[in-house]
């Protein structure tokens, strides 16, 4: 028998009860199509084709799906969910009007900035953009729309990416983009629009442990995420996580060998193996979350503690991609996009302690 949680001020029904961890279905019917329009629907019954970006903001939640080239916007009391962004159709169309009648290309990961502002990592599309949050109007911020790489210390709008899949807002007036074809690590800033990189020669190879970052390869970076002190990268075809120090400016591997592999739990983190990881985010205690995508996998690495484990979330997972974290009262509630099977999951609380 199916048995149900209040999570978020609604109820979602759970499938497994585990002495750590209590997973649901948070959003998704479980279905690959949707239907164009933004009006307000019950995330239980929506369709969520292909989700993978995740980002929370407040008391809000949203999500980029890749089949239907769009972005949604949940309220995380799970009362409704609506898409803010893309018309359904792929292509590259809409710059500097309505976000809902602009057409993107394979979204990925979004970001929020604190006044509102949606940024988009358009991967497919070779570029990054935003909508502003007063008026719903999409704009581009880099990348002219072809796949390169070309246009460092210039315009970003001239600039050329390739697959960027990772966008992260710095905190010092700057978005970070990974792009990640391009193998490197470069920098938007917001005030002048300047394009630059920041980390990364171009090479299919690991960094060297401990080096600064502009005198290092990056091999397929994948995914970003931030804190006070850290930069975190997960490189997918380097199938391993690093930290970026902000002050020093030099780059540590945190997990992973570079090899492929599902191995290491209950262990350092150095030693265990990763197979195509592409998602990553940080936790109020430090703790990472890392979408270990080929292994259908979410790892939790404690970094006090300094081991490895796989999380038990009691679904079979197809092909996840996004990670969140929701700093609830209670603790923190981690949410992650399992992609194939077209809906996220959530845990309760975990207790801060």
């Amino acid at each position: 028998m199916i048995r149900f949680i209040l999570l978020f001020g609604c109820l979602l029904p759970v499938y497994r009860l585990h002495s750590q961890s209590l997973w649901s279905i948070f959003a998704g019917n479980g279905t690959g199509a949707s239907v164009p329009g933004s009006e307000p629907t019950s995330p239980l019954e929506m369709a969520l084709p292909n989700v993978y970006g995740i980002e929370v903001f407040g008391v809000d939640v949203f999500f980029s799906t890749v089949n239907d080239h769009s972005i949604w916007r949940m309220d995380l009391a799970g009362k409704s969910l609506r898409r803010v962004a893309g018309n359904g159709r792929l292509g590259l169309s809409g710059d500097d009007g309505p976000a809902l009648s602009a057409s993107f290309n394979a979204p990925h990961e979004i970001r929020v900035d604190p006044d509102g502002n949606v940024y988009i990592a358009d991967t497919r599309n070779h570029c990054v953009r935003w909508i502003e949050a007063e008026t719903g109007i999409v704009r581009r911020l880099a990348g002219d729309g072809s796949a390169g790489f070309e246009g460092d210390g210039g315009p970003g709008v001239t600039a050329r990416f390739d697959q960027p899949h990772s966008i992260v807002l710095d905190g010092e007036g700057g978005v970070l983009v990974a792009d990640t074809k391009n193998h490197r690590l470069r920098r938007i800033d917001l005030k002048t629009r300047v394009v630059e990189t920041i980390s990364g020669d171009g090479k299919k190879a690991l960094p060297v442990d401990g080096k600064r970052i502009d005198e290092v390869s990056l091999f397929g970076p994948r995914s970003l995420a931030i804190d006070d002190e850290s930069i975190w990268l997960v490189l997918r075809e380097g199938n391993s996580v690093w930290r970026i120090d902000r002050k020093s400016k030099r780059i540590y591997r945190v997990a992973g060998t570079g090899k492929k592999g599902h191995t290491g739990d209950g262990g350092d983190p150095l030693v265990a193996t990763f197979r195509g990881p592409k998602g990553i985010a940080v936790d109020s205690r430090g703790r990472l979350l890392v979408v270990d995508t080929e292994n259908q996998a979410l790892r939790v690495i404690d970094r006090g503690g300094n081991t490895i484990r796989t999380a038990d979330i009691g679904f079979q997972m197809k092909r996840p991609h996004g990670a969140a974290v929701w700093p609830s009262e209670r603790g923190d509630v981690y949410l992650v996009s399992d992609s194939e099977n077209h809906r996220v999951l959530a845990c309760k609380p975990v207790p801060r302690e």
